[in-house]
């Protein structure tokens, strides 16, 4: 037999459990929106560090600016509704040119050592990190200059110049997080 203690007691706890889950809801999406973006690598243009299929959790920017060697998520300048993934090579007052084919930043060589078979490692003024140069030959370009409030972007995989080579530098305002974590996710791509 129902009682209305019971009765009562069901309908606040049917009440407690839906509040619950709305208050858990809400704070996921506001999680999402104000501090976290999450997304799947497509393409090989960050290999070796980061591969197709890898699921990247980016935090996004508020407060702080990019730093050199951080991989940035931001919408392409290319198509604005697709989000790329590069490494930030250069900041605002950066001088970034080729050299004989060797990338230059700041009136220096960026030092490349070999890691194993075709992965070499670059460091910048004491960052580094793993790449897949680009086969050049001596290639030289005209100094840039980053602007104020952009940053230079290059992919890992040299090969593939869909980044700051084509476009120029990137507004900071296009970028959406900086990547924190990847997870490879065998058959995802």
């Amino acid at each position: 037999m129902v009682t209305d203690a019971s009765r009562k007691r069901t309908g606040f706890l049917f009440r407690y459990a839906l509040r619950s889950f709305a208050i858990v809801l809400l704070l996921a999406i506001l999680i999402r929106v104000f501090f976290f973006s999450s997304y799947v690598m497509s393409g090989a243009a960050m290999l070796p560090s980061v591969w197709p299929g890898d699921f990247i959790v980016a935090v996004k920017w508020r407060l702080q600016q990019p730093k050199r060697g951080e991989i940035v998520a931001f919408q392409c300048p290319a198509a604005t509704e697709r989000i790329c993934l590069k490494r930030v090579i250069a900041v605002e007052g950066d001088r970034v040119e080729y050299s004989e084919g060797k990338l230059m930043v700041n009136g220096r060589f960026s030092n490349n050592r070999p890691l194993s078979g075709v992965i070499a490692q670059e460091s910048i003024e004491g960052q580094a990190w793993a790449i897949w140069p680009a086969p050049m030959q001596a290639v030289s370009t005209e100094p840039v200059i980053v602007p104020p409030r952009h940053v230079y972007v290059l992919n890992d995989k040299r090969v593939d110049n869909e980044d700051s080579r084509q476009w120029g530098a990137v507004p900071v305002e296009l970028i959406e997080g900086r990547a924190m974590a990847g997870l490879a996710i065998p058959g995802l791509v």
